[in-house]
């Protein structure tokens, strides 16, 4: 098995996950409103969409599927994504999301040069506008944290 066709089978199988996780979300009360399922079903749609298009067109194998530093990344992001559900529980969706995005930057501009400054600008930025389109466009109330 490819890297090509190991990465589509976790894409499949998380968008199978995500798309069960999301069958348990309540539906809406409001009529003529999608509802809370729907963009978590068009994401995991996608990401199933992906991963067997990755499953079906995978490269020819190769001898190593994630060399052991790639396979750390892959934990340490998969990590970073954990701590941020827990974090947004108890710190609050903004403050959680800043320091998610600001260690994966950190991570993904690793031997770039990159200053700290941008990254953290870069961070408070994507939290703000993504914080301004959920609550103020879409209307989701998302975690304020037990915390603060």
């Amino acid at each position: 098995m490819t890297r090509d066709r190991v990465t589509g089978l976790i894409a499949v199988v998380l968008g199978v996950l995500i798309a069960f996780m999301t069958s348990q979300l309540p539906a809406s009360t409001m009529t003529g409103d999608i509802g809370p399922q729907a963009f978590p079903y068009i994401s995991a749609g996608i990401m199933i969409i992906c991963g067997i298009g990755l499953l079906i067109n995978g490269k020819k194998p190769s001898p190593v599927f994630y060399t052991r530093s790639q396979f750390g990344r892959l934990c340490l992001i998969s990590a970073v994504m954990l701590g941020f559900i827990v974090a947004m529980q108890f710190l609050g969706y903004v403050i959680a999301c800043f320091a998610a995005l600001l260690v994966l930057c950190s991570m993904f501009s690793q031997g770039k040069g990159i200053a700290v400054w941008k990254r953290i600008v870069f961070a408070a930025a994507m939290t703000a506008v993504m914080y301004l389109m959920f609550v103020k466009v879409f209307s989701i109330p998302l975690p304020s944290g037990v915390l603060f």
